[in-house]
């Protein structure tokens, strides 16, 4: 039995779509929580099965699959296969989301619809972080670092590097239909988006949102035209980078990093960590682990990998916290490598 006719369930499922991408920036509660709404209208309006022949129609959609089969076949020969099961319930998306995305062909118009309420949700999060901070800063005598990096998005319990990736792909959605919009209102949008974009200050982000300008401009403008709006790019980031004090200094980090640090067998609470650095003894660590446990072919398994990756810390001396202080250290720190 059906609850909604054809074509009032459609624009439900379109208006779902767009509330998901709407709060990307917001609590994972409330998004799943769409997902699910969405994913339960779908099986009761008795889609599933179309939904599941359409999506399967498409490569990249195929190839998720197939990744995601890989999690749960990994999953059943973990030690730990609670955490694994616990990991394959968080990777569901990868099922569920192309369903819900080819459950109908969507128009042109739907999904301009879609993702002008991703661009909203974004800069709805930038005033609320930065509000919040503002609020801190001034009602609290608390620290300017609350402008910056994690700190900006506590208030949303959101990672800054996943928020400053949604800003990229707002200011890019922003320009691609800005000949349909205002030029204040979309000037407005993209200035707004980069300034969030630089207070999150990844940067790997950083260096994404500036190569991503770059090939949009050569992509829409005339090659004078995208040379001079390169150099203006380039020169506005070198500025960026040299005049806002958060933004010079962790670049200042990277510049100077002790790469002799990747070579350590041993390491000590202090022993000097950039983000590079640390990343690239993480992903020596990661192959070491692999070749230990023959792992090459499947793997650390679904469920194994992070509590391998915690002994491979605690017997390196990587600094795994203080009791006292409630800290962790580096424990639970992957790899950023699903393989």
């Amino acid at each position: 039995m059906k609850f909604f006719e054809e074509s009032r369930y459609r624009k439900i499922h379109v208006l779902l779509l767009g509330l998901i991408a709407f709060t990307l920036p917001f609590p994972l509660i409330l998004n799943s929580v769409l997902i699910i709404l969405c994913i339960a209208l779908l099986i009761f309006q008795g889609y599933l099965i179309k939904a599941v022949q359409n999506a399967s129609k498409n490569l990249y959609v195929i190839l998720l699959w197939l990744l995601f089969l890989l999690y749960i076949i990994s999953a059943f020969f973990s030690k730990n296969q609670h955490e694994g099961f616990a990991i394959i319930e968080r990777k569901a998306s990868f099922i569920i989301l192309p369903l819900l995305i080819f459950a109908f062909p969507v128009s042109t118009s739907e999904i301009k619809k879609i993702c002008e309420l991703f661009v909203f949700g974004v800069l709805l999060a930038f005033i609320i972080c930065i509000g919040y901070a503002f609020y801190q800063v001034l009602c609290n005598s608390r620290e300017l670092e609350l402008f910056f990096y994690q700190k900006l998005t506590t208030v949303l319990n959101m990672n800054a590097v996943y928020m400053a990736s949604y800003c990229i792909i707002a200011l890019h959605i922003a320009l691609y239909f800005s000949k349909e919009y205002h030029k204040v209102l979309i000037a407005t949008a993209s200035i707004s988006l980069i300034i969030f974009c630089v207070l999150l200050n990844s940067k790997m982000m950083l260096v994404c949102l500036c190569l991503g300008l770059i090939n949009f401009a050569f992509k829409k403008l005339s090659r004078l035209q995208a040379l001079l709006a390169s150099s203006i790019i380039l020169v506005s980031m070198f500025f960026v980078g040299v005049g806002v004090p958060k933004v010079k200094e962790r670049i200042a980090l990277e510049v100077n990093s002790n790469m002799s640090v990747i070579k350590q067998d041993t390491f000590r609470y202090d022993t000097p960590f950039t983000g590079t650095s640390l990343r690239l003894v993480f992903w020596r660590f990661s192959k070491e682990i692999i070749k230990e446990n023959n792992g090459w072919l499947m793997g650390a398994h679904t469920g194994d990998f992070q509590d391998l990756l915690n002994e491979k810390y605690k017997r390196n001396g990587i600094y795994t916290g203080n009791l006292e202080l409630k800290d962790t250290g580096y424990l639970g720190y992957g790899p950023h490598n699903q393989y």
